[in-house]
């Protein structure tokens, strides 16, 4: 008879480890992902802290060149868009080059140009045109070849 319980045991044993495996398989199958997920979520976290870095200097480096205007000498200032469109051809730049340069998009330097009487700018945009208004072609230029 001790060899019977001998042999029960073996194969409880034997049975319980092929059930373990089972069990444990899927456990190891979603830990193997979950580590792969952290691997990339650490590789992307890395490539966003970059990526604001970069942004902050970036944007560092722009507010230091916006240009400061008293408010006095903006709300005096009257933009229309036969001004905004003949400041334009002074300096020989298209639609696209002179938003960048005022820092907006080309869709809205023509929209400025098509609307009737005087424009209501805000202040950091009023700002840069007005700060553009005294600068030549070649000032225009370098400044866009600065913004790059």
């Amino acid at each position: 008879m001790g060899n019977v319980a001998g042999v029960l045991k073996a194969e409880i044993a034997r049975v319980s480890r092929k059930e373990i495996k089972v069990a444990i398989r899927q456990i190891a199958k979603t830990n193997s992902s979950l580590r792969k997920t952290v691997v990339d979520l650490k590789r992307r976290l890395l490539q966003l802290e970059r990526d604001t870095k970069r942004f902050r200097v970036k944007v560092g480096r722009e507010q230091a060149q916006k240009p400061e205007m008293s408010t006095e000498e903006s709300k005096s200032a009257r933009l229309t868009s036969k001004g905004i469109r003949s400041l334009r051809r002074k300096l020989g730049l298209g639609r696209p080059a002179f938003a960048k340069l005022v820092g907006t998009s080309a869709q809205t330097v023509y929209t400025w140009e098509r609307k009737e009487g005087a424009l209501k700018l805000r202040g950091n945009t009023k700002a840069a045109i007005l700060s553009i208004r005294d600068i030549g072609v070649r000032e225009a230029k370098k400044r866009l070849a600065g913004a790059d």
